[in-house]
């Protein structure tokens, strides 16, 4: 054995180098898509329950009107987005718009009891 470059392992680290540039670079973009997928699921949910909560802030107004003053169609604008409603016979069909969502919704309409009275 003598001083120099050894006779045995005659290859270079490139393929290691390469091989673990590439296993890096696939985790990496797993890592990305997962929380681009969570962002967005996040985003939705968000823009779900504000969704929600306008149609049932709407529908409670809307339920405390007397019978004759409701009326048959018009838009509501609240700081999250905008809804839009119109009665068909007994039912009242919601539009909400969140951000760049629109979700539809279809409730019945409860007949007053104040008529009653």
């Amino acid at each position: 054995m003598g001083n120099g470059r050894s006779k045995k392992h005659e290859g270079g680290v490139l393929l290691t180098a390469v091989f673990t540039v590439v296993v890096l670079s696939i985790l990496l973009l797993f890592l990305a898509e997962n929380y681009r997928i969570q962002a967005q699921f996040t985003r939705r949910t968000r823009q779900y329950y504000e969704a929600q909560i306008m149609k049932e802030l709407f529908l409670t107004d809307y339920q405390a009107l007397a019978e004759n003053k409701r009326s048959k169609t018009g838009e509501v604008f609240y700081n999250q987005g905008k809804l839009s409603y119109e009665k068909k016979d007994n039912h009242l069909v919601l539009t909400v718009y969140v951000e760049d969502q629109e979700r539809k919704f279809k409730e019945v309409i409860e007949k007053s009891t104040e008529e009653s009275k």
